[in-house]
């Protein structure tokens, strides 16, 4: 009987043991499959711990390489040189543009005068205007607005009349000019260049032009001052008499007071429109930083001379 058990508790080991095995592997294959290691693993945290991390090392560079390119991307390249937007330096095929105010003397010398008229005056027509400047690869394209003043008085007769034709004259007359620059440029800095160019325009005048018989005290004295009026002071062979009746610009006579008309009324002689021609126009530029452009100028005229000076903003 004794031996039946021992028989019993044998096969029901024998019958076991597949079992437990069986078992022990399904929850080691377990175990695997949710991350952990095996049962073979020296830390017993399993075995593919390890390869796991050096996985996640190894992927590490590459995240922080993506990241430096997206801030490449995004324009924050430390490189990337600074651009100084106030230099002066002009770059070719660029446009620069410049608006400002330009201030100028105009001179129309006696000699000049003499070559339309006997007698004359000297002086200083003062001048001021707008003025705007395209700029691409040193060459220059302005365009002027500006009003000169032409106003003085002096003692006149034309070509080849005598002494006694000779008249004091007034003139208060303002000329209103539109006209172009065109101006090469020759760089000595950055920032200071020469130009050389030419001026074309035209002009239009208004205001007064009045004329009075003048006398001299004895023939040739050249003393000249004008008369009060007809055969005053002198009489005879000066200040002339009778007057010129109206229109007096129009008709012969003494003249007295008379104001002169222009071309548009019937014989007039003031002119209504002047050209302005200016060859050679020199001019330094000087120009600190690039959004300030200032110019010293002057020229010579087909009846005048000229000098200034201007001062622009860049934009």
């Amino acid at each position: 009987m004794l031996r039946q058990a021992y028989w019993v508790v044998a096969l029901a080991a024998l019958i076991a043991s597949p079992a437990a095995a069986q078992s022990l592997e399904e929850e080691q294959a377990s175990m695997e499959d949710e991350g952990g290691g095996g049962l073979d693993s020296p830390d017993g945290d399993g075995g593919a711990a390890p390869a796991d991390d050096a996985a996640g090392d190894a992927e590490a560079p590459a995240r922080l390489d993506d990241e430096q390119a997206d801030v490449e991307d995004e324009g924050f390249d430390q490189d990337e040189p600074v651009v100084d937007t106030s230099s002066p330096v002009e770059l070719e095929d660029t446009d620069y543009f410049f608006l400002g105010a330009m201030a100028r003397g105009v001179i129309i010398p006696g000699f000049i005068q003499g070559l339309f008229t006997e007698g004359g005056f000297d002086g200083i027509n003062p001048g001021f205007g707008l003025s705007f400047n395209w700029r691409r690869n040193n060459f220059t394209v302005g365009a002027n607005v500006w009003w000169n003043g032409a106003a003085g008085d002096g003692y006149f007769r034309g070509p080849g009349d005598p002494a006694t034709e000779q008249e004091y004259v007034q003139v208060d007359l303002g000329v209103i000019f539109v006209n172009a620059e065109l101006m090469w440029s020759f760089p000595l800095t950055d920032w200071l260049a020469f130009e050389l160019g030419f001026d074309i325009g035209i002009g239009f005048i208004y205001g007064n032009l009045t004329r009075t018989e003048a006398y001299e005290s004895s023939p040739g004295a050249e003393d000249w001052q004008p008369c009060a009026g007809p055969g005053d002071p002198n009489g005879g062979a000066y200040c002339e008499s009778p007057p010129a009746p109206d229109p007096c610009y129009n008709n012969s006579g003494g003249h007295y007071n008379c104001e002169e008309a222009n071309w548009f009324s019937e014989g007039g002689d003031v002119p209504f429109v002047v050209p302005w021609i200016s060859l050679p126009h020199l001019a330094v530029r000087i120009k600190p930083v690039r959004q300030v452009q200032i110019r010293i100028d002057g020229g010579y005229g087909i009846y005048n001379f000229f000098f200034g000076g201007s001062v622009y903003y860049g934009f």
